[in-house]
């Protein structure tokens, strides 16, 4: 297992972006020995020749790429152990990784191409897909209903197909699902993601057997589900109907001039309660007054300006990039929002840049994760660590892609302060002070240990390709000196 430069032959074939470990534009994807072409084994064809992709990290994300790419709708399953049977030839891809969001294969991270066989791998593990198909528009334009709750955005969830309403199975139904139908009817966040038909049970057809969705999509048909049939003919019930319950937000401007100026007001669980100014910017403001109706902002006043509210601070921060149309479309964490009137553990973003730097590690882009908080720098505890997080620290340190987000302080215990309590990112950040995370201060005093850093390894700033299975072993860098010369203060 170890890192290679990509060779100078090679790239007479290949596009390389800097932020994969191999890229390879234009590379044929097909399905095969599946019922029909949106669903079995998936083979790539690579210097001509068909070949077959191992299961190693093979998921539903992987799936969905493949599915998107073939123009298949959604991925409703991702199989392994060659379940289509096994191929023939060649095998092409030794694993890849996707996030789910790419429109290629070939976007996603994944060693140089070529045949694994004789490396040990057999067709016993090939991948496969079972896509959704295109839906027709009738589908994409799915209506959607909550009913029988106590308001009109809470309810047993109900879909209008074939004209006819139908209900949705609560098979892998939680907090993500709840958040697109809320997002969909414009009802704000979802603050309850209710099984088992706790609003009653529905009549007519089960059009849903299941849905997965990641949570950000903005329409449930943006999210990956077997195609659409009442499932009652094969044993589904009623009785297991998925509901949603929504925070339902309306928004005000108080004590200002007029109605367009003011104070920002959201209503919550029937209370009016206001906006923590952290982070507050024209963008944020741009929301409200599109959303009120009152033309642009010009202005996006800090410091209770407007005089201080009184009840609930609903949002101790919130993010938005100025172009969405309502509030209940900003980017912030449900989970960690509305639910206390004040926040006992507040997550803060630094206002300024913060040093980083990956310690202990074979080069400078992989090690254990460090941050300079008042002059000193100290460590971030692997609770909740994940490659969304090490994405971000790769980025910022200009060293590529994450392929590994070792915890357990696997590049060894550092010392001093533990700065970073937890740390929660959605991986597209350019900086970790753009993540959520508690308050910076040094966590030892509060029992954790340096037994739990976070560590990181990416792929480095030069188009490199990790020829291997990714492991808890440290990749050899042919390119010492390519680091030495990398600046990675910011």
């Amino acid at each position: 297992m170890r890192f290679s430069l990509w060779s100078g032959k090679e790239e007479e074939d290949s596009s390389l972006d800097p932020g994969l470990e191999g890229s390879i534009q234009n590379l044929e994807v097909r399905l095969k020995d599946g019922a029909h072409r949106c669903e079995g084994r998936v083979e790539v064809k690579h210097q001509g020749e068909w070949g077959t992709v191992n299961d190693h990290n093979w998921r539903l994300e992987e799936a969905q790429v493949v599915c998107r790419q073939l123009g298949c709708g959604a991925a409703t399953d991702a199989l392994r152990g060659a379940h289509f049977g096994p191929g023939i030839g060649p095998i092409w891809f030794r694993y890849t990784y996707c996030h789910g969001l790419e429109s290629v294969l070939t976007a996603c991270t994944y060693p140089v191409p070529k045949d694994y066989h004789p490396e040990g791998l057999s067709h016993d593990q090939d991948a496969g897909a079972v896509c959704s198909r295109k839906q027709d528009p009738g589908i994409l334009d799915l209506e959607l209903r909550l009913i029988d709750g106590d308001r009109s955005c809470e309810g047993r969830v109900e879909v209008k197909h074939q004209g006819k309403w139908g209900t949705v199975n609560d098979l892998n139904w939680n907090m993500e699902e709840a958040h697109v139908v809320c997002r969909q009817l414009r009802c704000g966040a979802a603050v309850g993601a209710p099984k088992e038909s706790k609003f009653g049970p529905g009549i007519g057809p089960v059009w849903f057997h299941y849905i997965y969705c990641k949570g950000q999509e903005s329409v449930i048909t943006e999210c990956s589900y077997p195609p659409l049939k009442d499932h009652r003919t094969e044993g589904y019930s009623h009785n297991k109907d998925a509901g949603a319950i929504c925070s339902a937000r309306e928004v005000r401007l108080k004590d200002g001039a007029h109605h367009c100026e003011g104070r920002v007001e959201v209503k919550h669980q029937g209370e009016w309660g206001t906006v923590n100014d952290h982070n507050w910017s024209l963008e944020a403001a741009a929301v409200v007054c599109r959303e009120l109706e009152c033309g642009a902002a010009i202005n996006a006043s800090r410091g209770a300006h407007f005089g201080p509210g009184t009840g609930p601070i609903w949002f101790q921060y919130i993010y938005c990039n100025g172009t969405e149309s309502s509030l209940m479309d900003l980017l912030y964490d449900p989970s960690l929002t509305l639910t206390h009137n004040y926040w006992e553990d507040p997550w803060l973003g630094l206002d300024g840049p913060l040093s980083a730097k990956l310690k202990d590690g074979a080069h400078s882009c992989e090690g254990r994760v460090e941050v300079k908080h008042q002059g000193e720098w100290g460590t971030v505890n692997d609770h909740n660590w994940n490659i969304e997080g090490a994405q971000v620290v790769c980025r910022q340190l200009g060293c590529g892609a994450a392929i590994d987000a070792p915890g357990g302080a696997y590049f060894g215990p550092g010392i001093g302060p533990i700065w970073f309590h937890s740390i929660n990112c959605q991986g597209k950040e350019s900086l970790l002070t753009v993540c959520r995370y508690p308050s910076l201060k040094d966590y030892r005093p509060e029992g954790l240990s340096h037994d739990q850093d976070a560590g990181a390894v990416c792929s480095g700033k030069s188009c490199l390709v990790w020829e291997g299975i990714p492991s808890r072993k440290s990749p050899r860098s042919h390119s010492q000196s390519s680091y030495e010369t990398m600046d990675h203060s910011l």
